[in-house]
C-alpha cells in the first residue's frame, strides 16, 4: 500500500536521516502545512519537533513523499511512535508547490511531551546542529 508522507526535519533531502530512511521513497514535491504548527528544536541534540498544537506557530515547510508500508513501519520505529515520549503519526493537510492540497502522514509530539526547547518556532528547519544520541 502507498502513502503520502510529509517530512520537515532530519528526513528531508540533504539531512542526516534522509538517505537511511527515504532513499527508496519517491520525492513528489516541496510542501507546506495548511495549518500553522510550532516547529521547534528540542534538547541537547537540537532535535526538530513539530508540536501538535495546531493554529499556533507557522505554516511549516517540508517535503512530500510517496512511501510504502515497510518504509512507514521503519519510520515509526525511528520516531518511536507509541513510546511514552515518542512521536505520534497523524494525517496533516499540506499544500504542494502548485497549490494542490493533500492529506499526508506527519510525525508530531503532544505539547506536554516537548521540553527543553532551544529557541522559538520556525517555519522551516535548516539547522545543522542535530546530534543523534546526545
Amino acid at each position: 500500500m502507498q502513502h503520502l508522507l510529509f517530512v520537515y526535519g532530519t528526513l528531508k533531502r540533504g539531512f542526516i536521516n534522509h538517505d537511511g530512511y527515504l532513499a527508496k521513497a519517491r520525492f513528489l514535491d516541496t510542501a507546506r502545512t495548511c495549518e500553522p504548527f510550532p516547529l521547534v528544536l528540542q534538547g541537547a541534540s537540537y532535535t526538530p519537533v513539530l508540536v501538535d498544537t495546531g493554529g499556533r506557530g507557522h505554516r511549516v515547510q517540508g517535503e512530500l513523499y510517496r512511501v510504502d508500508n515497510p518504509i512507514l513501519d521503519e519510520l515509526d520505529r525511528l520516531e518511536e511512535v507509541n513510546a511514552r515520549d515518542g512521536y505520534r503519526r497523524r494525517r496533516l493537510a499540506v499544500t504542494d508547490s502548485q497549490g494542490g492540497i493533500h492529506r499526508a502522514w506527519g510525525y508530531l509530539k503532544p505539547a506536554t511531551w516537548v521540553e527543553d526547547i532551544r529557541g522559538g518556532p520556525m517555519s522551516v528547519y535548516q539547522d545543522r546542529r542535530y546530534r543523534p544520541g546526545s
